[in-house]
């Protein structure tokens, strides 16, 4: 769960919501109204933070907090 911990901060950090609201299931764009600027700067500060290198049709297609948390634990174990 350390991704996730981690991606709870750096969400919080760029689009300003509380960590105790964001859960795994959070929907990025329904519940937290995430727009593509803000995808980009979570994508690149889990880059940054885990070494690892996301595609843009990979981003593109996550959709919860989830979806954004397994991809990372795959990419970096």
């Amino acid at each position: 769960m350390m991704v996730f911990e981690e991606l709870k901060k750096i969400i919080n950090e760029i689009m300003d919501i509380p960590m105790n609201e964001i859960e795994l299931g959070s929907h990025l764009y329904d519940e937290m109204d995430a727009d593509s600027l803000d995808m980009s700067q979570i994508v690149l500060a889990l880059e940054n933070k885990y070494s690892i290198e996301i595609d843009d049709e990979v981003f593109e297609e996550f959709d919860t907090v989830g979806n954004i948390v397994e991809y990372v634990e795959k990419l970096a174990a």
